[in-house]
């Protein structure tokens, strides 16, 4: 005998007949989960002026209902405020060309009805389709005017700000404002090319409000800056891009080189850099003398042998990377408030927009080093000098030679100063600068060039061939020097207040070109 076994399903069966007759039938034990279905209530609107045509003035209304008290401002009404803040719970809106209250947020079960408890109307003045005005003070911040406007047509609360150019470009609000002087002009419109006026949009003039940041300047002590204000700008400000001057665009890139090796040589990306060097993981530059550069090609080429320590001869941490920068000298043609700048030659490279800087330049035309206010003085006090451009007492009997032997200064040496050859005895002296005092001795017998440690090329050069005979102790040769350097005084100003940053640095780098 084989066994039977009953197999079931639970099966929802329907049945319809002709007309609108549907059976439907199921087991018993089938059941129906529970359905929610939520709905927003919807908003509601009070008529408060029924029997009155002309506006709501605006801030007047006071209304109560379902146990609660609502207050108007600028076309908000709020309840709870509270008596110590004076802030409350936004709740709906009013629009006062219609007379209405509006609530999206409201107790359950409220009565219809509503006390009016203070309202006033007004039958002139109420809306406007245009604004012109100026701020108490200037001059503005760029994009820190923001305007705020309720339509009287709609209620509808209208937020706009000005861009970095001083335009208002709606919607709604459309117009500009002059930084400069604060003035503003603004037109409230659907349509800004539309001058027949049927695009205009009116709205509240008492409820127009704005907030901007303005600048003010206090007046300098001339004892803590150390120069006459009157040459500083009045607000401490400098514009650091002008039209019609020069204009730096740079970029610096990164390629990794890992460990280098012993006469590796490596090619970078691109070509014609201004500048090449070679950090550690710690961003500590390699000894320069540990390779070289072809910045032509864009090359860089390792010693062999090769050891990979820094200038003090401390070992660096790898991994090593190359920094090259690519600059792009040319003229600024325009300049934008938005802090667009135009330039009158394109760009050799494609520079990333993200990472690419753009330096102002200071153009001092040609310049070179020179040697000036040459003299000999009979008596040099070394306990007192005076370093006077002009002889001090008497000149003495011997002289140098400069017409066959001229001093030589070079532009990679020289500096700005103030020198003297104070003689020790018949042939020898001591080279001698004002703010650096005793930098070298030298020889009637021998060349004279005391070196510059910045760059090991001599302060100046002078033939021993030019020294003629009669010095004593206590004569002097004073002289003048000024580097190819154009004189640059550097003012910066800090706005007060908190400091937010540890370290607020900035670089100024000196470039020239030889013909």
């Amino acid at each position: 005998m084989s066994d039977i076994k009953l197999i079931s399903t639970a099966t929802t069966l329907q049945e319809q007949f002709g007309g609108t007759l549907v059976l439907r039938a199921q087991p018993a034990g089938t059941s129906y989960g529970p359905q929610t279905d939520s709905q927003p209530a919807p908003e509601l609107t009070f008529d408060l002026l029924p029997a009155v045509e002309e506006p709501i003035l605006p801030g007047s209304l006071i209304l109560s209902w379902g146990g609660e008290t609502y207050v108007d401002r600028d076309g908000v009404l709020y309840k709870n405020i509270s008596s110590q803040t004076n802030a409350g719970v936004a709740v709906g809106t009013v629009d006062y060309a219609a007379g209405e209250a509006r609530l999206n947020s409201y107790p359950a079960g409220a009565s219809a009805s509503i006390s009016l408890l203070g309202c006033l109307t007004t039958n002139s003045g109420f809306a406007v389709t245009g604004a012109t005005w100026r701020t108490p003070g200037a001059p503005l911040r760029p994009a820190s005017l923001q305007l705020t406007v309720v339509r009287a047509d709609t209620a509808g609360v209208v937020v706009a700000t000005a861009n970095n150019n001083g335009e208002f470009n709606g919607p709604v609000v459309y117009g500009t404002v002059d930084i400069t002087t604060g003035i503003i002009r603004v037109r409230f419109t659907s349509d800004p090319a539309d001058t027949s006026g049927n695009s205009e949009i009116p709205v509240i003039p008492l409820l127009l409000r704005y907030n901007t940041v303005l600048y003010t300047s206090l007046p300098l002590n001339a004892d803590l800056i150390g120069l006459d204000p009157v040459r500083l700008p009045a607000d401490g400000r400098v514009p650091i891009y002008r039209e019609g001057e020069v204009l730096v665009i740079h970029h610096t890139a990164e390629t990794n080189l890992d460990t280098p090796t012993a006469g590796q040589v490596v090619s970078l990306a691109r070509d014609h850099q201004a500048d090449i060097e070679v950090l550690d993981a710690n961003g500590v530059a390699l000894d320069p003398q540990a390779y070289t550069v072809d910045k032509l090609l864009g090359r860089l080429a390792f010693a062999d042998p090769l050891t990979l320590n820094d200038a003090l001869g401390v070992p660096l941490v790898p991994p090593l990377k190359a920094l090259d920068r690519v600059e792009h000298m040319t003229v600024c043609t325009e300049v934008q408030i938005s802090g667009v700048l135009g330039i009158n030659s394109p760009l050799p490279w494609d520079l990333p927009p993200a990472e690419a800087k753009v330096s102002s330049a200071v153009a001092w035309g040609d310049l070179q080093a020179r040697l000036y206010k040459w003299f000999a003085q009979k008596t040099w006090s070394s306990g007192a000098p005076n370093w006077s451009d002009s002889r001090i007492g008497d000149s003495t009997t011997a002289q140098y030679d400069q017409l066959n032997y001229p001093p030589i200064v070079t532009n990679k040496g020289a500096i700005a100063g103030k020198w003297a050859l104070v003689f020790t005895s018949s042939s020898a002296y001591q080279v001698v600068e004002q703010q650096l005092g005793i930098v070298d001795t030298g020889s009637t017998g021998a060349v004279c060039a005391p070196i510059n440690p910045a760059n090991g090329a001599p302060y100046f050069t002078i033939a021993a061939d030019g020294w003629g005979l009669g010095w004593a102790a206590g004569n002097a040769i004073r002289f003048n020097t000024d580097s190819c350097l154009g004189p640059l005084w550097i003012c910066r100003t800090v706005l007060a207040g908190q400091g937010t940053v540890e370290d607020d640095t900035f670089q100024i780098q000196v470039r020239g070109d030889a013909d």
